[in-house]
């Protein structure tokens, strides 16, 4: 359907001295350069920094997006993870990436109380490295360093410590969740209330502020058999209209979801109207479905069945 609207600021997008492409799904995800809704530049940079920013740089997200091989525009998405070597609790960092995993102290140069350089600390054959390296730095400045010892682990055993911001991930899903309603009914779903209560919801701290904006859903789409799933490599994005609700679903990296559930007020899309859209983060392709056409040929798997039951016990589960 027709989009003249700007998603966020609701104002005619014909009236905008400068619009772009608002990316429905990050490009960090691995989501196409062109999956993209119109917006007001403005509001779209001022989105970047709030929700998307801290979305792609959460740990979780880039550990996820560095394991399936994403490549954004810098190149391969790589993965920081700080821990401790286990038997010594000295402070190391892991980054993981398509190229392996390198794993360096986070204080790799030995210094005694007078500033002379004692040595230098690595992991295996990156630690020669490490060496000449920090000379060169030195050089590079007028100084010659020389390096008492060098100190190589080649098999430590470590701790590494991950964290995700599930609120600061769960604001993205929103976000992703509106610009599908967005995508598929255009003005529909940015003039409704459906569009009023989104643009509320995606800077919602708590879950009592999201509940008081209107926004129905949760965070298990097992009790609904009838959405779409991902792989890990894949995100799946469902939104269609159900009665008097429009349902839009967000499944990242195949694990970390959501589903969004507002009013169908105001929307001339028919029942069931709607799309499946399935992006594979690793080679940003993406295939789309219209909704009924993509349920029709799913009830008829295997996998349908197996969703079916999984959501029938859950609703035993709560009797």
């Amino acid at each position: 359907m027709k989009q003249t609207l700007c998603p966020y600021s609701v104002k005619p997008l014909a009236e905008i001295s400068n619009t772009n492409g608002e990316h429905i799904l990050p490009y960090a995800f691995g989501a196409p350069e062109s999956f993209t809704v119109p917006a007001d530049e403005a509001e779209n940079t001022k989105m970047n920094e709030l929700i998307d920013s801290p979305a792609i740089n959460d740990p979780l997200m880039r550990l996820l997006a560095a394991t399936q091989g994403v490549k954004s525009r810098s190149g391969f998405v790589s993965a920081k993870l700080e821990g401790v070597v286990t038997s010594s609790g000295e402070e190391v960092v892991a980054t993981l990436g398509q190229a392996g995993v390198n794993v360096r102290f986070t204080k790799p140069v030995d210094v005694d109380e007078n500033g002379v350089v004692k040595g230098v600390r690595g992991f295996g054959d990156a630690t020669e490295k490490l060496m000449k390296q920090f000379q060169q730095d030195n050089a590079r400045k007028g100084r010659q360093v020389e390096v008492g010892e060098t100190v190589s682990e080649p098999n430590p055993q470590l701790s590494l410590s991950l964290e995700g911001n599930l609120k600061i991930i769960h604001k993205e899903i929103r976000k992703i969740a509106y610009l599908m309603t967005v995508c598929i009914f255009g003005d529909d779903a940015i003039q409704s209330r459906s569009g009023e209560i989104y643009r509320a919801a995606i800077h919602a701290e708590t879950e009592d502020m999201i509940r008081a904006t209107g926004l129905g859903g949760g965070t298990n789409i097992d009790i609904i058999p009838t959405l779409a799933r991902a792989r890990p490599n894949e995100h799946a994005l469902t939104c269609f209209r159900m009665g008097n609700k429009i349902i839009s679903a967000v499944i990242l990296f195949g694990s970390i979801a959501g589903f969004c559930i507002t009013p169908a007020d105001g929307f001339s899309a028919t029942e069931l109207e709607g799309e499946v859209v399935i992006i594979d983060a690793r080679t940003s392709t993406l295939t789309r479905t219209p909704y009924n056409k993509w349920l029709l040929e799913y009830i008829q798997t295997q996998e349908f069945v197996q969703a079916m039951a999984k959501a029938t016990n859950m609703q035993a589960q709560k009797k």
